[in-house]
């Protein structure tokens, strides 16, 4: 579901990708049965426009982990290479593209693939096209290697 901004500079004539919405909220069903909500707020007051939160039946993460699960997987990034830094989306663009490029030099198949990839940015894609036809539900496509 969207809705269009009451922020001039968000109108969709002023906008560089002519969107027509400044906030958008994706409910989503997995193939196995969960759910996830994605959320964009460009226009609203508040903390942030773009943050991660996970919310699940075994464990909460909003900046630190609150959960059931005792033993979870490594998240530590390894430094960046000299004159490389973090970048947007909380620092991850960096640590992306050094794993990526390491990936290719040491003949590796890296900690993110193609499907990986696909997979946690084509529903953000579909679910705006969602929006773009007043919410009508739509399948997204998964992605294997």
């Amino acid at each position: 579901m969207a809705m269009p901004s009451l922020i001039e500079l968000f109108q969709p004539e002023n906008n560089r990708y002519k969107n027509p919405f400044a906030t958008e909220i994706a409910q989503l069903r997995t193939s196995e049965g969960g759910m996830a909500r994605m959320a964009v707020s460009w226009d609203t007051p508040g903390f942030g426009r773009e943050m991660g939160r996970i919310r699940g039946q075994k464990g909460s993460f909003y900046g630190k982990y609150q959960g059931l699960v005792k033993q979870l997987p490594r998240t530590d990034r390894p430094p960046l290479p000299p004159g490389v830094h973090a970048g947007g989306h909380g620092g991850s663009h960096g640590h992306l593209m050094n794993e990526f490029v390491t990936a290719i030099l040491e003949d590796r198949k890296p900690l993110v693939d193609i499907a990986q990839a696909l997979n946690m940015t084509v529903a953000g894609i579909v679910a705006h096209q969602s929006a773009l036809k007043d919410s009508q539900l739509m399948k997204i496509p998964q992605y294997a290697i």
